[in-house]
């Protein structure tokens, strides 16, 4: 399971002595043993993945304003976390395979500009954790024209 995964590398990061890398993953352990209490029940690695997916937004959010800022100790921090927390993820689909479903599910569903909403809890479920959200609402604007 994930967790254990993180939690094993987490107590590796901890006897290397590398405090970046422990921080990183204690803020997710945190996230999991938050969710664990909240809803008392075990975390399943989609659960894991979603918390790693929120933390890589907000990373992202985060490195925007150092950029815009010039921070450059912010933006090699978020750098850092990006790489330490990308790893747990599953494969990430590229553009165009996203763009091929898109495509595919437009085309089944015979939809419209109008439809927007239904395209997306469509493919929405497909891409969980496996290509940038954000990137999804555009892409189906650019094929619905």
């Amino acid at each position: 399971m994930l967790k254990e995964l993180i939690k094993k590398d987490e107590i590796a990061a901890m006897k290397a002595r590398d405090k970046a890398k422990v921080s990183v993953l204690r803020l997710v352990s945190a996230g999991i043993k938050a969710f664990e209490v909240n809803e008392r029940e075990t975390i399943s690695d989609e659960g894991v993945i979603k918390i790693i997916e929120k933390n890589i937004k907000q990373t992202r959010e985060a490195l925007e304003y150092a950029k815009q800022a010039n921070n450059e100790e912010k933006i090699a921090e978020g750098n850092f976390t990006l790489e330490v927390l990308t790893p747990y993820l599953p494969e990430q689909l590229s553009e165009e395979e996203v763009m091929g479903m898109l495509k595919e599910i437009i085309a089944s569903g015979n939809y419209t500009a109008s439809d927007m909403g239904k395209i997306m809890k469509e493919i929405m479920p497909k891409v969980s954790g496996k290509f940038d959200r954000s990137k999804i609402n555009p892409m189906v604007k650019s094929l619905l024209g």
